[in-house]
């Protein structure tokens, strides 16, 4: 997708002013330089957790809080929440901040052979929760051919709480999706592997949703 300057300029402004509504929440959350140790949750995080509840809201293990920079992964051997690292150094997105929180979904198996990923919008949530998030569509791409949806939630005791599905969303919230389509297209650098397929519906979210569930087990 092609965007005019002014168009894109603007996104950035929009980009900026929705990080800054993670500001005061982010200040409670662990410095992403300050402690690297390993977090350890009272259960193992890839299979300690349903990924839904009896409410059918999606649990999330937030590995990324919205705002920051560092990349955290879940360990698939042990199961703790530690620092990414690439070539013996924490990985670090070299890029403008993550635009969502960012987690994955206890006992999935997606189709790139990791956990399901998945994006929160509202204020920074502390790194190592486990939030319950309800589903309202899905990012569909490609990273290096391989399939890397992103599920999109929403927290429902935030300013998100009365969205239900994408189209809400842009109603009510315009430009949310464009920041986050622009931002995936471009945060590994020109020349990254990254394809974007588009935005689906809250049918397709629970399909792949479903069989990532089915997958693992």
């Amino acid at each position: 997708m092609i965007y005019s300057s002014i168009h894109y300029y603007k996104l950035l402004l929009l980009f900026a002013l929705f990080l800054g509504a993670c500001t005061e929440t982010q200040q409670q959350v662990t410095d992403l330089t300050s402690d690297d140790d390993p977090i350890i949750g009272v259960f193992h995080y890839l299979s300690g957790f349903e990924p839904l509840t009896e409410d059918s809201l999606v649990r999330v293990v937030i590995e990324i809080p919205a705002g920051t920079n560092a990349k955290w992964e879940v360990e698939k051997d042990t199961g703790h929440l530690s620092w990414e690292l690439r070539d013996g150094e924490p990985r670090v997105i070299h890029y403008l901040a993550y635009p969502a929180n960012y987690g994955m979904v206890p006992r999935t198996l997606a189709g790139d052979g990791d956990s399901m990923d998945v994006l929160v919008l509202g204020t920074a949530l502390e790194r190592g929760k486990i939030a319950e998030t309800r589903l309202i569509g899905v990012l569909e791409m490609l990273d290096g051919g391989d399939r890397d949806e992103k599920m999109i939630t929403v927290m429902p005791d935030s300013h998100f709480a009365g969205i239900e599905n994408l189209q809400q969303l842009e109603e009510q919230f315009q430009g949310i999706l464009e920041i986050i389509e622009l931002w995936f297209a471009n945060y590994k650098g020109p020349g990254n592997s990254v394809e974007i397929l588009g935005f689906d519906d809250l049918d397709r979210a629970w399909e792949i949703l479903h069989e990532s569930i089915q997958n693992y087990d």
